[in-house]
């Protein structure tokens, strides 16, 4: 018999783990560029835009060029920082504040400068409200709010001009008119995107919780079995025992091990020895009692936790197990192949260790092995 827990083979996952999380890094550093990129290509749109009023002798040309080129600069400097790497060592890795403070501040800029555009910046306004959404934090959004509708109003009003459309010509309202149709679209194509990722944020939260689960069973099963493992076994012993100690409930432990399991693995293979372990597995854990708890202790040695059970009731709950085993079919094994275990029995006296108790249940078992296998002891 053995007593000794399996050797934990190092774990194969961490390099691929680590692969995944060097790529998982790169693609969130895309989509944060292309972001920038996308707010660069923006503000020379609105930049050429709001140039165009030149023509119509609205504002001065310089206008657009004032929007325009502080932020297309800043942008450019978010996408090499990302790309750098740069940014990670920062509380904004995405630069979503910058770019969100950084636009606020060129629009309220520009308003100062060129209050004729005053309804093309309050539009520039809803577009860089709609994208703070996407990432910063609702506290700071609606800080940001207050402050840039505060900042706007006593520009507008304080300058003594209303915030009218140009419409004095026909050029300005159809300049007018093409500004709001671009800012239209850009606000539905900021939506369209807000809905591509939380329909993406949601994929990857249902694989995370599935990538969870697996873990938490991998952390309390035993991968070739499927039962329980030796670690989470210990716990519910040790649950079982205070359980006792706090009303008196009858808790009894059995340790089973397969007759001369070594020759199976000799003769047939080690592929053929965990598929004995995981049918033998199967069929105990089939023709447990509901109450009790059942894992692999270690090799071909595996422990039954029975709770309520008094020494008798263990000894016929085992018996009943023992009886399954003996029925299985492992002909496509080996035409002569037949599994049998022993047991070791003891019952929970109110005033050991759990180390004592599983030693107890192990000269139980080696007295099984004595008495020529197959059947069970209590001690």
């Amino acid at each position: 018999m053995s007593n000794a827990a399996m050797t934990a083979p190092p774990p194969a996952f961490e390099p691929r783990a680590e692969a995944e999380g060097d790529a998982h890094a790169r693609t969130r550093r895309r989509v944060w560029m292309v972001e920038c990129a996308v707010i660069g290509a923006s503000y020379v749109l609105n930049g050429v835009l709001m140039s165009l009023f030149a023509l119509g002798g609205t504002v001065h040309w310089s206008a657009g060029v004032c929007y325009g080129l502080p932020g297309v600069l800043l942008s450019a400097t978010c996408v090499a920082l990302i790309a750098t790497g740069a940014s990670e060592r920062t509380s904004d890795p995405s630069f979503s504040k910058v770019q969100a403070y950084g636009n606020a501040a060129l629009t309220l800029v520009g308003v100062a400068l060129f209050p004729q555009l005053a309804f093309a910046y309050a539009l520039s306004l809803f577009i860089l409200m709609l994208t703070a959404t996407y990432r910063m934090p609702k506290r700071q959004l609606h800080v940001m709010l207050a402050v840039v509708v505060l900042l706007f109003a006593a520009l507008t009003f304080g300058q003594g001009q209303p915030l009218t459309v140009p419409d004095s010509t026909p050029l300005e309202r159809w300049l007018s008119l093409l500004f709001f149709v671009v800012s239209l679209g850009r606000c539905v194509f900021l939506s369209v995107i807000n809905t591509h990722n939380n329909r993406l944020l949601r994929e990857r939260g249902i694989e995370m919780q599935a990538k969870l689960a697996e873990i938490e069973r991998l952390a309390h099963h035993d991968e070739l079995t499927g039962v329980l493992n030796r670690r989470r076994m210990m716990h519910f012993l040790g649950e079982e025992l205070a359980r006792h100690d706090r009303n008196g409930a009858q808790v009894s432990v059995a340790l089973l091990d397969l007759d001369h399991f070594k020759a199976v693995n000799d003769t047939l293979g080690h592929l053929a020895g965990d598929e004995v372990l995981r049918r033998f597995a199967a069929a105990v854990q089939r023709h447990a009692r509901n109450t009790d708890r059942f894992g692999r202790y270690g090799g071909e040695e595996f422990l039954v936790i029975l709770n309520d059970a008094t020494t008798d009731a263990a000894l016929q709950a085992i018996e009943r197990m023992r009886a399954a085993v003996a029925t299985i079919d492992w002909s496509h094994l080996s035409p002569e192949l037949r599994v049998t275990f022993s047991a070791g029995i003891a019952t929970y006296n109110g005033n050991e260790s759990v180390e004592v108790l599983l030693s107890r249940a192990d000269l139980g078992l080696y007295e099984a092995k004595r008495c020529g296998r197959n059947c069970s002891r209590a001690l």
